[in-house]
């Protein structure tokens, strides 16, 4: 999968938790929208694991915005409960989930930002040989 595909996926997971929620990918503006979520790859690392599959290590930052800090505190726990209770979002394994303490912004909202440690495992491209139609056999 790609790293879109998967963004999309985090994307969705928190929107079903939230459905009133603003969310983004990758940008989060200069004046964000109260009870907004944005998600965005901070770092990504690929290991072999065999010769047929590879594992994807990504890490994700989920950064939600609210009128209060006790909200955005609250919001963040909700989520970070949902996600270790399911372990998945779609095809993806939650390694690691940890905020952030609330912080007040310029425009007096606060913001909160986690981490989101994940993996994927990806199967190799293999390679595609004919199939045998027939077989036959002789007895000698």
């Amino acid at each position: 999968m790609s790293v879109i595909n998967d963004m999309v996926a985090i994307e969705a997971y928190i929107k079903a938790l939230f459905p009133t929620a603003t969310t983004g990918k990758q940008d989060v503006p200069a004046q964000p929208p109260v009870n907004s979520f944005y998600v965005r790859m901070i770092d990504e690392d690929r290991e072999t694991e065999t010769r047929y599959h590879y594992r994807v290590d990504r890490a994700y930052q989920i950064v939600h915005v609210d009128k209060r800090p006790d909200t955005v505190l609250a919001n963040m726990d909700a989520l970070s409960t949902a996600i270790y209770q399911s372990e998945l979002i779609g095809h993806i394994r939650v390694n690691a989930f940890s905020i952030s303490q609330p912080a007040k912004t310029d425009n007096g909202l606060f913001v909160i930002i986690g981490v989101l440690d994940t993996s994927v495992r990806e199967a190799r491209v293999q390679a595609q040989y004919p199939k045998i139609n027939n077989v036959g056999i002789r007895k000698v």
